[in-house]
């Protein structure tokens, strides 16, 4: 579970069995909580495939943050996808 970027309390990453099969996205969650479900949002078109137990709001704030960085959120998705050494991105 490649973690690709790290927003306050928001964490974006990919499960690696998902990514062999689908375009790509990330799944995003809140870092503390056990009884949560990751939100899915895919990275081309920057839509909400499930909106897990996130709230509008940390979905929105997810959605701005991948459209700002969406160049370098497909190249990391692309490396860990292919097994490639990634450095998780802090986003602002």
């Amino acid at each position: 579970m490649p973690k690709i970027a790290i927003y306050k309390f928001l964490t974006f990453y990919i499960f690696s069995f998902d990514a062999i099969n689908e375009p790509p996205h990330l799944h995003i969650a809140k870092e503390k909580g056990n009884r949560q479900r990751s939100a899915k949002i895919w990275l081309e078109s920057l839509i909400v495939a499930d909106k897990g137990t996130l709230t509008d709001k940390e979905i929105n704030e997810a959605l701005r943050l991948m459209k700002k960085y969406q160049e370098e959120l497909i190249n990391s998705f692309n490396k860990a996808k292919k097994g490639q050494k990634i450095t998780t991105i802090k986003l602002k």
